[in-house]
């Protein structure tokens, strides 16, 4: 399914990078991007050497279907993480951020951020990995990395490549489940989706909303029970709250 990849010790952005040839199959990785992206127009930054970023592009699928897309790129994610030589541990935040344990009990961090863009008849996806972090470049108290959750030691340069081979293999399978059985595709994300059952707030541009976050619909919207009337969100930036 997937060609070889393009691999970069430096680039602007792996997402930009293929938009300019955004065949099906194509992957672009980098060690470093000087303008990463974010989703909601943010920045995604990181030391040189510290993580990793990979964007690959695909056929679009029919459009009730593209919103899975992104959603599945990080069960993959947080599949090839446990699956790994160097294991941990991780689960999927609604709508595509991946978390790991982090500096403290009970408090998980963002390990891995997945961006989808709809160009020409393909969809990219970028996925940007922390992996050498350590606490002091982190950019924001939330996220984490793969070296801190685990003993703290720095992780040898061989974890790239193969973390890249795993994370291709499951993507691949993920995408084929949606295109044959879209139920069984979307109860692959339900089982790896943390944020499903606990209370949350979602910040949106109107302002935000609070309840318990209670269901997937058909096109991957998380729907929210704010004390018995129910609301369907498509974007926002979700916090698990704990009790």
């Amino acid at each position: 399914m997937w060609a070889r990849p393009q691999w970069h010790s430096t680039i602007d952005s792996t997402n930009l990078a293929l938009f300019a040839d955004p065949r099906p199959g194509a992957v672009v990785v980098a060690d470093h991007q000087s303008a990463g992206q974010g989703r909601r127009g943010r920045t995604w930054v990181a030391p040189p050497g510290a993580s990793l970023a990979v964007s690959v592009a695909i056929s679009a699928p029919p459009p009730a279907l593209i919103g899975w897309v992104p959603l599945l790129a990080g069960v993959a994610v947080q599949r090839a993480l446990a699956e790994h030589e160097y294991p941990v541990e991780a689960e999927v935040k609604w709508p595509n951020d991946v978390l790991v344990s982090a500096d403290a009990p009970g408090r998980s961090g963002k390990v891995c951020g997945v961006l989808a863009s709809v160009h020409e008849a393909a969809v990219v996806v970028g996925a940007g990995l922390n992996i050498d972090q350590r606490a002091a470049e982190l950019p924001v108290r939330s996220a984490t990395s793969w070296r801190l959750a685990r003993d703290g030691s720095r992780l040898p340069y061989s974890v790239r490549a193969t973390w890249l081979e795993a994370y291709l293999a499951h993507l691949g399978a993920l995408l084929e489940t949606l295109d044959d059985d879209p139920r069984a595709a979307r109860v692959a994300y339900t089982q790896a989706c943390s944020t499903l059952g606990k209370d949350v707030v979602i910040e949106l541009a109107a302002g935000r909303v609070r309840g318990r976050a209670c269901g997937i619909d058909r096109n991957g919207a998380l729907i929210l029970d704010e004390g018995g009337r129910r609301s369907t969100h498509h974007v926002g930036d979700v916090v698990h709250l704990h009790r």
